[in-house]
């Protein structure tokens, strides 16, 4: 690729880009409102599409898909299972790097620096761009309504039971929380209706709910009238629903509340819309059970109360909790970071000394700066025989708490400075 075409090249990863953006907005439930600094993912701060202009300025979409739009010299990354948080994705991104540093060279692509507000907007975009579900098979979802016993009961364009509503103003749904919010508010009487008439309650497996959403799209009839929407969810509202609706009494979200059923914050819970939805469908019998032995009510959940919920659910861990200083120093002996730098004169003389380094004042910053000082810091390990230290999300975390904790600098916020 000559150098020359990199200007054509940039515009059609921007365009391809704004075509993914647009995809995933209008299938996600997320708030995108820009203000002037970041603040927790999808608070009213959450620079989501900041993060998209930082991807199609950079050049990222040279390289890299979205949703299955666009190259494929890299891995898509609205769809690479890179972790449940920031530092997943840091961590990602550097364990990549000699890789991605020798694809640029191969192909006369001009390496891009960031600063540390650009890495934190990037970041908050990718981690966007996996919130979403895969497109379901119509086909399939139209096996699985017989055959799940959906159609006993309930109708879609016309045809199937009419024991209950008809389903065709799924058609008019704008997000599949929609749907969960109806099977939740509906589940105890399905499930006294099954019971009276024989019909064995169905268990939803991996993209099972999304085929049979997308099946009743297909195949409804269209009511008319307003689509129904549901807004972005915003996870301080979730959070204080998830106590007023009492679901804390049985749930903890990242070590906080109930034992009496799973911590809904913990990394096997980072799941898309559907999924989630799936899950509170086949658990919904022992839930009704636990709140029936404690005297509390099943609460009634509106679309919009379900979007702000698993917002909430969704980013619980977006920022480690559990991040451990002591572990980070640990870590960076151990991942040979000590070979080059020192901490307070101790350590390598090679590079800096983190101890009174201004680059790593902040997630962000620790991450811009890794990104940027990486073929360095590639040349430098070549000459010491070191072998390229591969991180995990946890491990980056502890390293920030660690070099934060050198000066008592807050690790906690991803604001740049």
């Amino acid at each position: 690729m000559l150098l020359t075409d990199r200007p054509r090249r940039r515009r059609r990863a921007a365009v391809v880009a704004l075509a993914a953006l647009t995809v995933i907005c209008a299938t996600t439930s997320l708030t995108f409102a820009q203000q002037p600094a970041a603040t927790d993912p999808f608070a009213p701060g959450w620079r989501m599409l900041a993060g998209f202009d930082v991807f199609a300025a950079k050049g990222c979409g040279q390289c890299h898909s979205l949703r299955g739009m666009g190259p494929v010299t890299g891995p898509d990354l609205a769809r690479v299972q890179s972790g449940t948080g920031f530092y997943d994705i840091g961590a990602a991104m550097w364990n990549h790097l000699p890789r991605m540093a020798a694809e640029m060279r191969q192909a006369g692509m001009e390496r891009q620096r960031l600063t540390a507000r650009e890495t934190t907007d990037l970041i908050a975009f990718l981690f966007t761009a996996q919130y979403r579900d895969e497109a379901g098979n119509a086909k399939a979802g139209e096996r699985l309504f017989a055959s799940k016993g959906c159609a006993q009961c309930h109708a879609v364009g016309g045809k199937g039971g009419s024991v209950g509503p008809p389903l065709d103003s799924v058609k008019r749904a704008n997000s599949p929380v929609l749907v969960a919010a109806a099977m939740w508010n509906h589940g105890p009487a399905m499930a006294e209706t099954m019971r009276a008439r024989g019909i064995a309650r169905p268990i939803l497996e991996g993209k099972e709910l999304l085929d049979i959403i997308a099946y009743i799209s297909a195949a409804a009839r269209d009511t008319g009238g307003d689509t129904a929407q549901v807004l972005p969810g915003t996870p301080a509202t979730g959070e204080k629903l998830f106590s007023e609706r009492q679901c804390a009494t049985c749930h903890a979200v990242a070590g906080k509340g109930g034992r009496v059923g799973p911590d809904l914050g913990r990394s096997g819970h980072h799941v898309s819309l559907t999924e989630f939805s799936a899950r509170m469908w086949n658990h919904g019998p022992k839930m009704w059970a636990a709140m029936k032995e404690r005297g509390i009510d099943v609460p009634k959940l509106s679309g919009q109360d379900t979007a702000d919920i698993l917002a909430y659910l969704y980013v619980a861990h977006y920022f480690d909790p559990t991040a451990s200083a002591r572990r980070g120093a640990a870590a960076l002996t151990a991942k040979g970071c000590t070979t080059c730098h020192s901490v307070n004169g101790q350590g390598g003389k090679v590079a800096a000394d983190f101890a009174k380094s201004t680059v790593v004042g902040s997630p962000g910053s620790l991450i811009a700066g890794m990104w940027n000082h990486g073929p360095l810091m590639e040349s430098a390990a070549q000459k010491q025989a070191v072998s390229w230290p591969m991180l995990k999300g946890r491990d980056l975390a502890d390293i920030a708490a660690y070099l934060n904790s050198l000066n008592k600098r807050p690790a906690s916020s991803p604001t740049s400075k």
